[in-house]
């Protein structure tokens, strides 16, 4: 049972994020350009080729690291544009021991070796309102997107302060709310290379950064198939890589889970992280 409770690391991971909380531009150019009123020109042409709406389904195979713990997984990404984040995590190929799930109302966490599973909706804790985190924000994260937190309607001018370079541009949320975001763009490709969420405050200390490695094209545009991402907080890092593979787009519906009823035990949200912070 110990590798499969390593796997609930994954979760911690995102929950951490969700509860607590690549490549660097060049050298400056010499002359830089006037900026204003194209704040949101270069914030959409970092997403112009990628894949907009509908499903993206692919198989997923996590290396995560934490406190010296390696462990590599296997399993399924779904994802539905403004609707669902789903990871279900595998073992032996066909057995699921773990799945996490986010909507735009809530995030669950479902132990299937444990029977264990829990519910938080995020209307319920008052931080993620304050620090503008929300399914939106993880959603661009997944979709290499840029965001701005606490907003799920299209950027604005004057939402991004914009740093050009030689070969990528620097994008930085405007709005000094407890998080701010920096996004590295490709100024060859338009792709986005980079994202950082930091504390307003403490812009030297990231609490996430995601890297995009690879892309890979589908039916319905780009998406990201190759990603690295550390979470930093309290003291802790954890590192891991999705890979992604067999992407493709809008061939298969996907759909929230079910509340598990049964022999399945509701648990609280400190009871979860207190034993996932055990491991």
């Amino acid at each position: 049972m110990k590798r499969i409770n390593l796997i609930a690391v994954l979760m911690v991971g995102m929950i951490v994020f969700s509860l607590t909380a690549c490549r660097s531009g060049k050298q400056l150019t010499d002359a830089v350009p006037d900026l204003k009123g194209k704040e949101t020109e270069w914030a959409t042409k970092a997403t112009a080729e990628m894949i907009k709406t509908g499903v993206v389904t692919s198989k997923m195979n996590l290396q995560l690291s934490l406190d010296g713990k390696n462990i590599s997984v296997s399993g399924n990404c779904h994802l539905k544009k403004d609707e669902l984040i789903q990871m279900s995590l595998v073992l032996l190929g066909f057995m699921e021991v773990g799945r996490l799930e986010f909507t735009p109302d809530y995030v669950m966490l479902v132990n299937r070796a444990e029977r264990q599973y829990v519910k938080i909706n995020y209307a319920d804790i008052p931080y993620l309102q304050q620090a503008g985190i929300d399914f939106y924000s993880l959603q661009a994260l997944f979709w290499a997107d840029i965001f701005v937190p606490g907003k799920a309607s299209a950027w604005e001018a004057g939402d991004f302060k914009v740093v050009p370079g030689k070969d990528s541009w620097t994008l930085t949320t405007s709005d000094r709310g407890l998080l701010s975001c920096r996004f590295v763009v490709d100024a060859l490709s338009g792709l986005l290379r980079n994202s950082t969420v930091m504390l307003s405050d403490k812009a030297h200390a990231p609490l996430l950064n995601w890297t995009y490695q690879r892309f890979t094209a589908t039916d319905g545009g780009k998406f990201p198939d190759k990603m690295f991402l550390e979470v930093g907080t309290s003291g802790k890092s954890v590192f891991a890589t999705f890979s992604l593979s067999n992407v493709k787009w809008n061939t298969k519906s996907v759909s929230p889970t079910q509340e598990p009823t049964g022999k399945y035990q509701k648990v609280d949200t400190d009871t979860i992280l207190k034993q996932l912070m055990k491991l």
